[in-house]
């Protein structure tokens, strides 16, 4: 065979192979998901004070807990954050806890954002199930300052958190969870991912 052509056969395979590597290189690279958000829990606060949350539970018997959650967020596409899809477990009665409201601090002042009604037919809570534990959610009504409900019509509900953009890179909310008076710790999950420990200083 001449030289030349083998030289010709030479490259033209070696610009083959190189140009399939790349493909299935970009190719890999498009499909690793990326992640939309990375989590780290800060400080916990067992709520004694009633009169800072605007709402009450349905069973008078439950406690807040209120957990601190350090969001950051990875990329400017990053999908709407669901606050539903975060619990908590109580290991003592192996539930899985659905947080009942949100706030972030504005000048040392507690700012809740508004929630709504759970549709019972489209739970968002319900698709991470843990296996052994049992999903828990709490019933509230809305109240005033001084714990009064604010619509004497109005039954408790299970509340849905609603789902947020989040324009800031770093931002830091609070999840309140109903927990028992005896609660000691447990960890925090997103979806049902562990992201951390949290509990009540005795």
């Amino acid at each position: 065979m001449n030289k030349s052509l083998i030289i010709v056969l030479i490259v033209v395979v070696s610009l083959v192979n190189s140009t399939l590597f790349a493909q299935n290189d970009s190719i890999t690279k498009a499909d690793i998901p990326i992640e939309d958000y990375k989590f780290s829990i800060g400080k916990s606060i067992f709520n004694k004070k009633l009169w800072s949350q605007p709402y009450r539970y349905e069973n008078k018997a439950l406690k807040t807990l209120s957990v601190q959650i350090n969001i950051a967020r990875q990329h400017r596409k990053a999908e709407e954050l669901d606050f539903n899809l975060f619990a908590l477990t109580d290991d003592t009665k192996n539930w899985r806890i659905r947080p009942v409201a949100i706030y972030y601090y504005k000048a040392d002042r507690k700012v809740y954002l508004k929630s709504k009604p759970d549709n019972r037919n489209y739970n968002d809570f319900e698709k991470y199930k843990l296996e052994g534990y049992e999903d828990f959610e709490a019933k509230t009504f809305k109240t005033n300052m001084l714990g009064i409900k604010k619509k004497k019509k109005v039954s408790p509900t299970v509340q849905s958190l609603n789902k947020m953009k989040l324009s800031n890179s770093k931002i830091t909310y609070y999840l309140d969870f109903p927990v028992r008076p005896t609660f000691d710790y447990g960890k925090i999950y997103f979806k049902d991912k562990p992201i951390g420990f949290t509990g009540v200083k005795k």
